[in-house]
C-alpha cells in the first residue's frame, strides 16, 4: 500500500459503464517517512468516500481491481470489475513510523 494526498477530482463526460458510479480522484503519492511528494500525480478510483486534502492509502495494479470485488451487488452479480489501475482503500487519520533498523 502507498500513501497519497487527494489533490483533485477527475470529471469525465463519458466513461466505461463499470466505472460510471465511481468517483475518480487525483492523488499526489507521498513518502511514508517524510510526507514529501514521491512521484507524479495519478488518478485512482475511490472506494471509501475520500475528499480533497485528505491523506489516503491506495493500491495499484491487480490489487486495485480486487478492491472492487463484492463491494456492492453490481460487482457481485457477475459483471466485470472496473478497469482501474489504482484504488483508494482508506483514509489516514494518523500514523506512527518507527525506524528500528
Amino acid at each position: 500500500m502507498k500513501q497519497a494526498k487527494v489533490i483533485g477530482r477527475v470529471f469525465c463526460s463519458r466513461q466505461c459503464c463499470s466505472v460510471d458510479k465511481r468517483t475518480l480522484l487525483l492523488l499526489q503519492p507521498l513518502d511514508w517517512d517524510t510526507d514529501e511528494p514521491a512521484g507524479e500525480p495519478i488518478t485512482a478510483a475511490d472506494c471509501v468516500g475520500a475528499g480533497a486534502g485528505e491523506k489516503v492509502f491506495f493500491v495499484q495494479a491487480r490489487e486495485a481491481v480486487v478492491a472492487f470485488q463484492d463491494l456492492d451487488t453490481e460487482t457481485s452479480a457477475g459483471t466485470e470489475p472496473p478497469p482501474v489501475d489504482a484504488a483508494i482503500l482508506g483514509i489516514i487519520d494518523g500514523k506512527s513510523v518507527t525506524c528500528d533498523m
